[in-house]
């Protein structure tokens, strides 16, 4: 059984919440649920209406597409046009709305089916696993610091504190075309994954991170606005969304 729960701030410092989430409904003749982060950006509440926008599209596109007993492969090309009927969406009005120019989001996302996970990302917002106790990053960040990272240009303590720590190098629609990177796992009892935006990312540590979702007697949406809470005492310098999934029972969330 899946359960699921998140949750979402404005943060500290900004005036508008720019994220978005997203919860689907859990099919239990199919043992199926997805969940999404987006994070939006552009002037003038662009960047809110880009998150949302992003997610009311994959959502539709998910649930027009999906079948039963598909195999893995079907399953990911879904999630790639998913993804990419939304970033038509979102750079059409982009490119015709005065006020709307330049517009775009990251998005991150997780479809569990049984026990096949499949995750679906473009952008800077992170999906995480923990099993028995240990946390493992399994995105990507599409970012200016991680190819640097990658590089060797600059240390793990240097991109923490880079000036150019929010430059993203790919963004759901900024332009005609995007690129989706896809990772695919079996999501064992006991797991936990958490989908976030960098407003949690950039806050918080592995180890708090780690804390915080293995907290006794917490409900999934305990965990979820604990993790939110904590980013925010440490700065809150962005919005922060987080969005907590487990296949474990016993835990309150929806199902």
């Amino acid at each position: 059984m899946l359960h699921y729960e998140g949750y979402t701030d404005v943060g500290q410092t900004r005036p508008i919440n720019e994220d978005s989430f997203c919860l689907s409904e859990y099919s239990r003749e199919m043992d199926a649920a997805y969940v999404i982060v987006a994070d939006g950006m552009g002037g003038h509440q662009a960047g809110e209406v880009a998150s949302s926008m992003a997610i009311a599209q994959i959502s539709d596109t998910i649930s027009q597409g999906f079948m039963a007993e598909m195999a893995s492969s079907d399953i990911k090309e879904l999630l790639v046009q998913a993804i990419k009927k939304a970033n038509s969406v979102v750079y059409e009005k982009g490119q015709s709305e005065e006020g709307c120019w330049g517009m775009g989001t990251t998005v991150t996302m997780c479809f569990v089916i049984g026990e096949r996970a499949f995750i679906a990302n473009v952008g800077d917002s992170r999906a995480y696993l923990l099993r028995n106790g240990l946390l493992h990053q399994i995105t990507v960040d599409h970012s200016l610091v991680q190819e640097l990272l990658q590089k060797g240009q600059i240390t793990e303590e240097e991109a923490a504190n880079h000036p150019q720590k929010n430059v993203i190098t790919r963004a759901l629609g900024t332009d005609s075309g995007v690129e989706i990177d896809l990772y695919e796992f079996t999501l064992c009892d006991g797991d936990m994954m958490l989908l976030c935006t960098d407003g949690l990312s950039n806050m918080l540590s592995n180890e708090t991170l780690t804390r915080l979702l293995q907290e006794k007697n917490s409900s999934l949406y305990a965990v979820a606005e604990k993790l939110v809470m904590a980013a925010n005492e440490a700065g809150g310098y962005d919005n922060i969304t987080a969005v907590v999934l487990t296949k474990e029972s016993g835990l309150g969330g929806k199902e």
